[in-house]
């Protein structure tokens, strides 16, 4: 995949914090996983965890492990 840079040769954002919420409160779920996300997103796994992260730290989502490596998470 090629990332695309802005004109100060940044890479551009494949996702915002903003979109992974959405996507929170639109779901007929009440919880979801990063890899969920990620799919109806087509981004990767890792960048919605990363945009999950930050939107746990200010109190936006919530978090709970479920499982030996499994997380869901949901809106606050």
């Amino acid at each position: 995949m090629t990332r695309n840079r802005d004109e100060e040769g940044k890479f551009t954002e494949l996702t915002t914090s903003e979109s992974v919420l959405k996507i929170l409160e639109n779901s007929d779920d009440p919880v979801m996983t990063a890899t969920e996300i990620a799919d109806k997103l087509d981004v990767s796994r890792d960048t919605v965890g990363r945009k999950l992260a930050q939107l746990a730290e200010v109190d936006k989502v919530g978090r709970k492990e479920v499982g030996a490596r499994s997380v869901v998470w949901w809106i606050k």
